[in-house]
């Protein structure tokens, strides 16, 4: 008879344990419909594409490496740290892993992410988040994204990042014969490298370039940021030549100060040093006559042409998520920077959108 129960004892645990699984299995299958308590955060990301993912520095869905989360939510009498912070890393094509994992709670999450991971986010739940005191290098991309209380799904929880910044480039050439003009450094003038990133209230999903461009506060308008640099000179021709190999190509967006001829030194404006030479290699400009504001400081025999970078700009300013490429024809020596000289035979402007839908 004891043998009897323990046998009937076993036959019931294992009739429940099958039960079990069936209901797991069920269970399994119908998160795919609804979502259930106690899921584990993983994540879905994409960026805005850039219109020239080959561009060094450039980061995209396919080359973000990692980010940095921050994730909490109120609870009855305060709100409830989730992640501080946390290093979220790629394992593959969109596959990402952090530690410790986070469970969803049972209420709606805000969560603010930024990437490279190098950077810090302050959080203030009753105030707003914000990168502060960030420091633009030129040379790397910032993306940032805020999701405003999602709620726990049988899914990865997607986050779009969005471009901080704006990209700008410039190209030079001439309408002169080959080897007439020599260029010596190319420079961005009066424009900002130093603020505080405010994270949109709302969250970014679906935020346009204005909005995104809203979340920056600005500290100066006085930073000189070489893009081109050519110890000997370059030569141009009448094939564009790239100004851009200080590798400085990512700018805060902010707007512009309007180009005053008179007072030139507070304006944001393209510096452009260079020389006209003669076929034997002599200088023909600039010359003993040349007014001394064209005259180059930093090196002798050269002179110098200030153009704005905002003026011919809808409203004159830099938006995050565009490039901003300035075409600029050498052809003639640089007028004096009291006379209204801003000719669009000098320089034009394209922008591309940085912002594609994925």
């Amino acid at each position: 008879m004891k043998f009897c129960e323990t046998q009937l004892s076993r036959l019931t645990i294992a009739i429940v344990v099958a039960a079990l699984q069936a209901v797991t299995a069920c269970s399994l299958h119908d998160d795919d419909e609804m979502p259930a308590v106690g899921n584990q955060i993983e994540f879905d990301v994409s960026t805005s594409g850039f219109t020239d993912a080959g561009r060094s520095g450039v980061v995209t869905t396919e080359n973000i490496p990692e980010f940095r989360i921050w994730a909490y939510y109120f609870g009855q009498y305060n709100f409830v740290t989730l992640m501080d912070g946390t290093v979220v890393t790629r394992t593959g094509l969109n596959s990402w892993t952090y530690s410790p994992k986070v469970e969803w709670p049972d209420a709606p999450v805000i969560f603010t992410a930024v990437s490279p991971a190098v950077n810090e986010v302050s959080v203030n739940p009753y105030w707003r988040e914000s990168i502060r005191y960030y420091r633009n290098t030129g040379k790397e991309d910032l993306l940032v994204a805020r999701l405003y209380n999602p709620i726990q799904t049988s899914g990865r929880l997607k986050i779009h990042f969005y471009h901080a910044l704006c990209m700008v480039d410039v190209s030079l050439h001439t309408s002169l014969a080959p080897g007439s003009v020599r260029v010596k450094s190319v420079t961005v003038c009066n424009v900002t490298t130093t603020g505080d990133y405010v994270f949109p209230d709302q969250g970014t999903n679906g935020a346009t370039p204005e909005v995104i461009t809203s979340g920056w506060e600005i500290y100066d308008m006085s930073t000189r940021t070489p893009l081109f640099i050519s110890d000997l000179g370059t030569l141009l021709d009448s094939n564009p030549l790239a100004a851009d190999n200080q590798d400085n190509r990512f700018f805060i967006p902010s707007r512009l100060r309007e180009f005053n001829f008179e007072t030139y030194f507070n304006s944001s404006y393209l510096e452009v040093q260079y020389r006209l030479e003669n076929p034997d290699g002599t200088v023909q400009w600039p010359d003993a006559s040349t007014n001394s504001h064209l005259l180059s400081p930093d090196y002798p025999g050269y002179g110098v042409l200030r153009l704005p970078i905002g003026d011919m700009l809808p409203d004159n300013r830099w938006y995050s998520g565009r490039r901003y490429h300035y075409n600029v024809n050498l052809s003639a020596p640089a007028t004096a920077p009291f006379a209204d000289s801003s000719s669009t035979a000098i320089v034009t402007v394209t922008t591309e959108n940085m912002l594609s839908s994925e």
